[in-house]
């Protein structure tokens, strides 16, 4: 093969990270317009411009599955969230303008739907459920699920900006060890919109979930998950966790126990182990505040390094 052929290969393969930031934000452009679709399916305005159920039963049949296909798009865009960043390490593609792709691809898939998400479902659910007390005058309830859904979607961007700012920085400056020193804290938008997604995606499972965990809790729950995002509290990084060495019998018994408890919810039900997912999930992001207050209760300090999760 020819240098110049050989050359072309190279530029093409250094084109991968980015087709794969690509696919990650037209997951995120998919999953606004599935929450969309949520009120043509369900409502429809009628002649004096306000909103009619189309169909009485949607609250148990119809919305959930809607919403949850909504969902599960934002996670399968973790993959290729995943993917762009070890692709672009191993075919040594890594730029600045990877760096703004990514972000900007993180903003659409993992701050604005989820934000989108959640106010249309909580939105929609009190339409259908709790009619009568949808207006509260100025402080209505779809306010309160707006101004929910724009906290998260700007806790994501500040987050997603001061991330772009380190790694540039760290970049131009690389003795300096900026990322280092300022970063490695939050929860990651990912993780943020795994919790979000989880949530939404038990409204299909046998557990019954009552109405207000999506007009009450999940907007409330959005909001503090914006504010995890820029927080200084350190989370671990669960991939560096298990592959590490140190205890490594008790991390094997806790697989197997998750192991054991995600079966179990298999059989017991006849479907994926959506239940044992969310826990997990949610634990995980309880898991920064609550070893933060034990951190200060003790007088011990977090450890920030290495092995915390940046954006």
């Amino acid at each position: 093969m020819s240098t110049e052929h050989t050359i072309k290969h190279t530029q093409l393969y250094k084109k991968i990270p980015t087709l794969l930031t690509l696919g990650n934000s037209l997951c995120g452009f998919t999953a606004i317009l599935l929450a969309l679709q949520a009120y043509e399916k369900i409502l429809t305005k009628n002649s004096n411009d306000h909103f009619e159920i189309i169909s009485h039963n949607a609250n148990t049949t119809i919305m959930p599955y809607v919403f949850a296909a909504c969902a599960w798009v934002i996670i399968g865009a973790m993959i290729f969230d995943a993917l762009d960043g070890w692709s672009a390490r191993k075919l040594n593609a890594t730029s600045l303008h990877g760096i703004e792709m990514d972000s900007l691809a993180d903003m659409v898939t993992f701050g604005v739907a989820p934000a989108v998400l959640v106010y249309i479902y909580a939105h929609v659910t009190v339409f259908l459920g709790f009619a009568e007390v949808k207006d509260l005058g100025f402080i209505r309830q779809d306010r309160l699920f707006w101004l929910a859904g724009a906290m998260y979607m700007g806790c994501a961007a500040l987050r997603l900006a001061l991330y772009n700012a380190m790694e540039m920085e760290s970049k131009f400056n690389p003795k300096e060890g900026v990322a280092k020193e300022t970063g490695f804290r939050g929860i990651p938008t990912p993780g943020a919109a795994s919790a979000v997604c989880s949530i939404v995606i038990m409204g299909t499972t046998e557990a019954n979930l009552p109405e207000w965990l999506m007009t009450f809790f999940l907007p409330i729950y959005t909001a503090f998950l914006g504010l995890l995002m820029i927080s200084p509290i350190p989370y671990p990084h669960m991939a560096k966790w298990l592959v590490s060495p140190v205890n490594r019998a008790r991390k094997i018994i806790i697989l197997l126990l998750i192991i054991v408890v995600g079966t179990a919810e298999v059989i017991r039900y006849g479907s994926g182990p959506k239940m044992t997912a969310a826990a997990l999930i949610n634990l995980y992001v309880l898991s920064g505040p609550i070893m933060l207050i034990l951190s200060k209760i003790k007088g011990h300090k977090i450890t920030e390094d290495e092995d915390l999760i940046s954006a």
